[in-house]
């Protein structure tokens, strides 16, 4: 295995205080005093139609203030307005609620100091800061492809590893491989039975998998040769040189075509530790259990722990009656070894949802032992062919170097199309990152949960919502940028000039993404950054064809307008990087 012993420093992060955060603290106080108690005051935004920036309910306070709220309301808005506020322009009763519109020119001053303090940082905070979070994420079984259900993990996890490091969180992210089990005594048999050497060597992801799959279908036929497998299986766990020297060269060419595909996709970890690390871990763990009074012996003589008391059914099951430990044992070791390690805040799994009664096992019986690091099983739902289910012992799996290919080359004839004039080692180039970025953007702009139906045209779509509409959005505006330059303007950049509605609406979107970052971390939920960014374009296009940029008539108005660009291309690269996709200045 290898181990990267460098750990990443935690991001430099900006102050959680920006120009949105001060200006509802702001409103906060303000309703606070008018109210003349301490209550909490929840600051919401309105629905885009209505004409407020801010709405604070005043439900909650009808009961202890006897009043209707629509009452109460009114007198707070009254109280207000007779008040200079800080960034309150003027507040209104409507219904229950309390309409707040602040004053234009401080907020956009404020926005617009945060993205010349903050920069390249803008969006990041330090609610994570000092703390830890291991995140465990990708974990492709050795021998087996690295299928389109293994990169659901790999891209969210990224994505997630990516956000709580912005955050402030030191992140330490761990690639735990299936590199053990029963599923070796088979490979080992079938390769010795039916292997070559020569054609695993030219093609080894490939040919393991046939191997694996022609076992299953002989098995079928000949149960026997499943009683050969657990001894092929038994001689790895005893060390025999033979069975272990196959063992290491399957894991050794499994990783190497891994990295190929992490190198494209830009994913990296600080450990690659297998199910194997953990092998002399495992009596350590199981002498935990029994000594904490937890386990109890069944019929059989295995060994388990019952969790009806925490409201789970199933019992884990830790040793088998003949001694061998389980993937139960091995996962409850590398939980004890990553907390006493690291001592970290969080352990996320980045695992799909039919894993969840495990985790929910796991996580119990960590409890039980009285660790108390916070302990989530991040799932996602399933991917599947249109034929159905994905199935490795049936050979039925889309290897998703494939995906990548034809991402790629998709987005190559597009390119052949759009811009023949184009160097073909710059073609390539763009086709790359235009292809692969349609593949993330189309897993992490939906609900992780949710399941997703493997369809070519679907993922690989360059029209609508996708990673190319906003990579293509972002080159647009550097184009302009470019122009802006050449053009040698002169003029100082006064945020009050941009009164137009759609240059407002989009100032103010900008202005929301630390909010959504942090929501995007405390709900592991990569999904609204990306929704964030379609919306964030979609009022960046109406501004586009709405308000020239560069033929004003107005200098101060233009400097005032390629400010507002630029700062729209910075929220796009950093929200787009944010989830693991690059960004070209030229498309």
């Amino acid at each position: 295995m290898t181990k990267q012993m460098e750990i990443n420093n935690t991001a430099k992060v900006a102050i959680t205080n920006y120009a949105i955060d001060r200006a509802k603290e702001s409103t906060e106080k303000a309703v606070r005093e008018a109210l003349g108690t301490d209550a909490e005051v929840k600051v919401e935004y309105p629905p885009e139609n209505i004409p407020a920036d801010l709405a604070i309910p005043c439900f909650i306070y009808s009961k202890k203030l006897k009043k209707a709220p629509a009452l109460i309301a009114g007198e707070i808005a009254e109280k207000i307005n007779a008040s200079s506020g800080d960034f309150i322009e003027k507040a209104e009763a409507v219904g229950g609620y309390l309409n707040v519109t602040l004053n234009k020119n401080k907020l956009f001053t404020e926005i617009f100091q945060d993205f010349r303090s903050y920069g390249e940082l803008y969006g990041n905070s330090d609610i994570g800061m000092g703390k830890t979070v291991i995140i465990d994420y990708s974990s492709p079984n050795i021998a087996k492809p690295f299928s389109v259900g293994n990169i659901r993990s790999t891209i969210i996890g990224q994505a997630i590893y990516n956000i709580l490091k912005a955050v402030g969180y030191k992140t330490i992210g761990d690639n735990h491989l299936g590199d053990w089990g029963t599923q070796f005594g088979k490979l080992i048999y079938a390769y010795k039975i039916w292997g070559n050497e020569e054609k695993v060597r030219n093609n080894p992801i490939s040919e393991l998998l046939d191997l694996y799959v022609k076992f299953h279908a002989e098995a079928k036929t000949n149960p026997s040769i499943e009683d050969e497998a657990r001894r092929c299986f038994r001689e790895l766990e005893n060390g025999d040189p033979d069975a272990v020297r196959l063992w290491k060269w399957f894991v050794d060419i499994s990783l190497n075509e891994f990295e190929k595909i992490y190198k494209r996709l830009g994913v990296k970890f600080e450990y690659v530790l297998g199910e194997s690390f953990y092998n002399d871990k495992t009596n350590e763990t199981v002498r935990m259990i029994e000594d904490a009074g937890i386990a109890e012996r069944d019929a059989d003589g295995a060994l388990l722990v019952r969790l009806d008391s925490v409201g789970i059914d199933t019992p884990l099951l830790i040793r088998k009656s003949d001694g061998a430990t389980l993937y139960a044992t091995r996962d409850l070791a590398a939980l004890i070894y990553r907390i006493k390690e690291f001592d970290p805040e969080m352990i996320l799994y980045v695992v799909g949802s039919e894993q969840k009664l495990h985790f929910r096992q796991c996580f119990k019986v960590i409890e039980m032992l009285r660790f108390r690091t916070r302990c989530e099983h991040i799932d996602f739902g399933m991917v599947s062919l249109k034929e159905g289910k994905m199935s490795t012992r049936e050979g039925r799996v889309i290897f998703f170097e494939d995906v990548l290919e034809e991402a790629y080359g998709r987005a190559r004839e597009i390119l052949l199309e759009k811009r023949p004039e184009l160097d073909p080692e710059e073609r390539d180039k763009i086709a790359e990152v235009v292809g692969i970025g349609a593949v993330k953007f189309n897993d992490l702009s939906q609900s992780r949960i949710k399941n997703v139906v493997f369809d070519w045209d679907r993922m690989l779509s360059f029209d609508g919502d996708t990673a190319p509409y906003l990579q293509y959005s972002y080159a647009r505006v550097c184009s302009i940028l470019r122009k802006a330059k050449n053009l040698s303007l002169q003029a100082d950049f006064l945020p009050e000039l941009l009164n137009d509605e759609p240059e407002i609406k989009l100032v103010k979107n900008l202005a929301k993404f630390p909010e959504v970052v942090r929501s995007a971390a405390h709900e592991f939920a990569p999904h609204l950054i990306a929704q964030y960014l379609l919306d964030l374009s979609g009022k960046f296009t109406t501004f586009y064809q709405s308000c020239p940029v560069l033929k004003t008539g107005n200098a101060l108005i233009t400097s005032a307008r390629l400010g507002l660009i630029k700062a729209y291309a910075l929220i796009v690269r950093r929200g787009l990087n944010l989830l693991g996709i690059d960004v070209l200045e030229r498309m």
